[in-house]
């Protein structure tokens, strides 16, 4: 008897076929065994793969049984026939099983005792036999029906060795990952080379996925990567904030797939490695010397691959994305996605946010509140709950200390001490002197912010009662003679107290009046005296 230990059926130890097929002869159980796999509907390479023969073998007995020429088999041969089989309860045995019972854990505790009594020396492998002979192990895998357009798998393939360019100034090689898209009804394919796995390579790769079909599928499917899934979940995963906003841009619904479930998305699996089997000989054969080359090569293969004929459907997968998918995909935006960076920032008392050295205004409601931030090329948006509740413009320039407002988003309160307040010190200015009145306007007027320098405005009004109202004229009156439009109130206060300090009355001559009790000096005489 012939140990053939891992495949599941015996095939070498009973009758014996009158021809020998790949160098062994085939029994009558392997030949009634093909054919009824085949009859249940299970494809050649399933049965190749579940009997442990080769594919070809499997052809010829199912050619054979179609085309009547079956008779070889001695019909009259009885088939192998274990005895002791029929003293196993085996559906005891596929309970225990099923109970998760390893199955020679159960033959050493509960048949091999019972067999040794009655039949002596029944090895273990042949017990697995009879045991996979009666509960074979056929995996059976869902077809899955993809209508036009529907859906779009992405990945990166996991190892592409040979893929990369070198730098001309450095010499030095740099190595590349393999994105891959692909239509799954038409399985038209998508490839292109980037240096890393990270968000803007992934986003910007699908974006131009897209392009290169023309339209966007109603979904796209791609596994719990970091870039697009947060936290992943079997039922309901946290979608990373940046790809929601990217596929809402598209028009395209995100279908994160199954942790550690490859078949959820085996198409654009599978593809990746029969395109990197077929290109990667060509790639290696040249050398390039920047990633736009290494695309711009990737992507005339991708044509070629695309237009190569498909035996299974008799048509390649151009032909069919033109004849039944191209006006099934949505149609693209008119512009193409800006990549953006997310940050979290809790607004001031001020209704205002800070991010960088700038001051953004939001809802003065969202005030004590954590809000998320969205900052891309010219803009900035504040998000609450991946609802957008405001836009902002950046400044071109690297400014620091700007404050962006809009009125909308202050109480009532702030937007009355915006109107009336400004005007009041302006007018209060006025009433001290001209020159005070001047430099009040430049301080309100020319700020970037009608508030900004409020309380600046008020320190200097107030130095009329601590000194007075003309001393501060008189020093407002020397800081417009230097040409110092907005100075501070340490500058003012200073001149106030030197031209104070400075300050030298002139005192006019002391006048007497006429006093009869005063004699004077003429009433003194030398012959009084004398």
């Amino acid at each position: 008897m012939a140990k053939i230990i891992g495949q599941p059926y015996l095939y070498a130890m009973e009758g014996i076929m009158g021809k020998k097929l790949n160098g062994k002869q085939k029994g009558q159980r392997m030949i009634k065994e093909i054919w009824r796999l085949h009859q249940i509907g299970l494809g050649k390479g399933k049965i190749a793969k579940a009997l442990g023969v080769s594919k070809n073998t499997v052809k010829k007995y199912i050619k054979q049984k179609n085309d009547g020429t079956s008779n070889t088999i001695n019909k009259n041969t009885v088939s192998y026939h274990a005895p002791w089989s029929d003293v196993i309860d085996w559906q005891n045995v596929r309970s225990a099983t099923n109970r998760g019972i390893q199955l020679q854990h159960y033959w050493e505790d509960h048949i091999q005792k019972a067999l040794d009594k009655q039949i002596c020396n029944i090895p273990y492998v042949s017990f697995w036999r009879e045991y996979k002979r009666r509960y074979p192990d056929i995996p059976i895998d869902f077809h899955k029906i993809h209508p036009p357009g529907e859906r779009c798998e992405v990945d990166y393939k996991g190892d592409s060795h040979g893929l990369g360019y070198i730098n001309k100034t450095t010499g030095e090689y740099t190595s590349c990952r393999l994105f891959g898209s692909i239509l799954c009804f038409s399985q038209l394919f998508y490839v292109r080379a980037t240096l890393t796995e990270r968000q803007e390579d992934l986003f910007t790769s699908i974006g131009k996925s897209y392009e290169y079909f023309g339209g966007v599928p109603h979904t796209t499917a791609l596994d719990n990567t970091k870039p697009a899934v947060i936290k992943a979940h079997r039922y309901d995963p946290d979608l990373n904030p940046e790809f929601s906003h990217f596929c809402s841009h598209y028009g395209t619904a995100p279908l994160a797939m199954r942790p550690r479930k490859p078949k959820d998305k085996n198409l654009i699996e599978n593809v990746l490695g029969v395109f990197w089997r077929w290109a990667g000989p060509k790639i290696r054969e040249r050398t390039f010397f920047s990633l736009a080359d290494l695309n711009r090569f990737l992507l005339e293969l991708l044509d070629l691959f695309n237009n190569r004929l498909q035996r299974k459907y008799g048509l390649s997968r151009r032909q069919k994305f033109d004849s039944g998918e191209k006006d099934k995909l949505h149609v693209l935006p008119l512009s193409s996605y800006s990549y953006g960076l997310w940050r979290k920032s809790k607004p001031h008392p001020d209704c205002h946010i800070q991010i960088g050295y700038n001051f953004y205004s939001i809802p003065y409601q969202l005030r004590g509140k954590e809000v998320e931030v969205r900052i891309s090329n010219g803009i900035l948006e504040v998000f609450n709950n991946l609802e957008r509740v405001a836009c902002h413009m950046k400044d071109p320039r690297k400014s620091k200390g700007l404050y962006f407002t809009k009125k909308e988003h202050l109480p009532k309160a702030h937007l009355a001490i915006m109107e009336t307040t400004p005007r009041s010190v302006i007018n209060d200015a006025e009433a001290i002197g001209i020159a005070t009145g001047i430099i009040v306007s430049n301080l309100i007027h020319n700020a970037i912010h009608p508030l900004m320098y409020l309380r600046r405005v008020q320190g200097i009004l107030r130095l009329n009662k601590r000194y007075s109202k003309m001393a501060l004229e008189e020093a407002c009156q020397v800081i417009l003679d230097l040409n110092i439009e907005m100075p501070k109130l340490r500058d003012v206060e200073d001149i106030v107290k030197n031209n104070i300090k400075n300050y030298k009355p002139q005192t006019s001559p002391v006048k007497r009046s006429p006093n009869p009790h005063l004699r004077g000096q003429k009433s003194w005489s030398s012959d009084l005296i004398n």
